[in-house]
């Protein structure tokens, strides 16, 4: 990750701070060192820039603007970090780090709170009825700590019971 400013002027709100860049890089030098095979040609600033702006602005994938790395390129990437747990030991990083601030790293409490979302069977391969709600489509399960901070998040089919989708969403 490279924090030369004029090379990275900040063009999205969603672009990472130099600041924000110098917290990450420690970590993804720790979970993902580069030791062997050919070495990385693209910046991973960059691809996490492009990861970003996609999450921020809900574009398609197609239509990530041009001066980004090429959709392919941030996609294979993104793929790579979610199947190999990559984003989610990020994400257990930076909330241990924000919580060693004022609290012990690991939290002791938790939330959990869920949402039903409306869609159609063409647009999810998992999609239920739930008769609580009156919605079709899929549920979303969230648990945070006490700080707010992300611990998990599940999407399933609507028509699983909160009591049982709870149980899986906290022995995940």
């Amino acid at each position: 990750m490279t924090s030369d400013p004029e090379k990275w002027p900040l063009r999205y709100p969603s672009d990472l701070s130099d600041e924000e860049c110098e917290v990450l890089r420690p970590i993804f030098d720790e979970l993902e060192p580069y030791k062997t095979g050919r070495p990385r040609t693209y910046d991973l600033r960059e691809i996490l820039n492009a990861i970003f702006y996609l999450n921020k602005t809900g574009c398609p994938w197609r239509y990530l603007p041009k001066d980004f790395l090429s959709y392919h390129i941030v996609n294979y990437y993104y793929n790579k970090w979610t199947d190999n747990l990559m984003l989610e030991q990020v994400n257990t990083a930076l909330r241990q780090r924000l919580r060693k601030k004022d609290r012990a790293p690991h939290p002791t409490g938790a939330i959990i709170d869920s949402q039903s979302v409306k869609g159609t069977q063409e647009s999810s391969e998992e999609s239920g009825f739930d008769g609580g709600k009156l919605v079709k489509g899929r549920k979303r399960h969230i648990v945070v700590d006490t700080m707010g901070c992300l611990i998990v998040v599940w999407v399933h089919a609507a028509n699983i019971f909160d009591g049982k989708a709870a149980y899986q969403v906290i022995t995940k």
